[in-house]
């Protein structure tokens, strides 16, 4: 079912993408109004694909790349139809009717882009941690205060989590859309160190890898159990710091345990309720989320964490 909804967000994002490519070169309206109407719809559907899209799997290089496409075609279409009247009469309903679709459909995506950068900042009091991972390029698949860049964002203790992902040079975080092999996967396998001063208050280890796109809570033999995997739960002050989804195995600590930053804890994995191999943290105070900052940053959906970010 996993597969069958990736596949299919993927088609309708690729799709619309070209089709609105393709609609903005051949642009040819009556009037340069609806030149205008039609082009702004397009513009907030790239603006909002810009935020909230998902270019760790697409590319993210391609992230940048399709908003100057579009700039440069809608420079070409502006050329070509400068010379048409400014607005039609209240007689021609087509061009009117068409003014107005395009008008709802830019209201829209405008609200849906006002929704996501509200997850840009955050009201509670945060907690600094190091960023717990060393070796690469990260990403961050979800993070933000808001479910449209954020899915956590609507349980209260993980309101503020994060899902890191590793992209390799070419701006991608698999060899591939989405592989069945947990090795294909840049993060898998890396190695996860403390990201604060504190002592282990939960530790669960043991539990099975699944195979990408094979979430637990539709697997009927892991149904209830553990949806966080293999895990390791920090008390960081009065903070607790929860990372989640590890190799079972490959746990280097013990419930009890004093740790201090950079101590490894144990490698990225694909257990629990996860659909590909990942890094999940979150930190929660109470029973209620908390804002995380690494190196005083509050990471959002598509932030990067490049190696000179990253505590050596």
């Amino acid at each position: 079912m996993i597969l069958i909804q990736f596949w299919l967000t993927t088609l309708m994002i690729i799709g619309v993408t070209i089709w609105f490519l393709v609609e903005q070169w051949r642009s040819r309206p009556p009037y340069l109004w609806n030149w205008l109407i039609d082009t702004l719809s397009r513009a907030l559907f790239f603006i909002l694909l810009f935020f909230i899209g998902t270019w760790d799997v697409y590319g993210y290089y391609l992230r940048f790349l399709i908003p100057i496409l579009f700039l440069i075609i809608v420079l070409r279409s502006f050329f070509q139809i400068k010379h048409l009247p400014w607005r039609p009469s209240k007689k021609d309903k087509q061009a009117m009717v068409s003014i107005g679709i395009n008008i709802l459909v830019s209201i829209t995506f405008g609200y849906f882009i006002i929704q996501a950068l509200v997850g840009f900042s955050y009201s509670d009091h945060p907690i600094h941690l190091q960023f717990p991972l060393k070796n690469g390029t990260y990403y961050v698949g979800h993070g933000g205060s808001s479910t449209l860049i954020n899915y956590h964002h609507r349980y209260s203790p993980q309101e503020y989590a994060l899902d890191i992902l590793k992209l390799n040079r070419f701006g991608y975080r698999a060899n591939g859309l989405y592989p069945s092999a947990l090795d294909q996967y840049e993060i898998y396998g890396e190695t996860i160190y403390s990201p604060c001063k504190g002592k282990i208050v939960h530790v669960h280890d043991g539990l099975k890898e699944l195979q990408p796109n094979q979430m637990n809570n539709q697997t009927k033999k892991y149904r209830t159990d553990h949806p966080a995997g293999n895990q390791v739960t920090i008390q960081c002050k009065d903070v607790k710091v929860q990372i989640a989804h590890m190799i079972p195995g490959s746990i280097k600590v013990k419930k009890g345990e004093k740790v201090d930053e950079n101590r490894v804890i144990g490698r990225v994995g694909n257990s629990g309720n996860t659909s590909e191999p990942h890094m999940h943290i979150h930190a929660e105070r109470k029973g209620k989320g908390v804002p995380i900052l690494f190196h005083g940053k509050f990471l959002k959906r598509n932030d990067l964490l490049s190696p000179l970010d990253t505590p050596s």
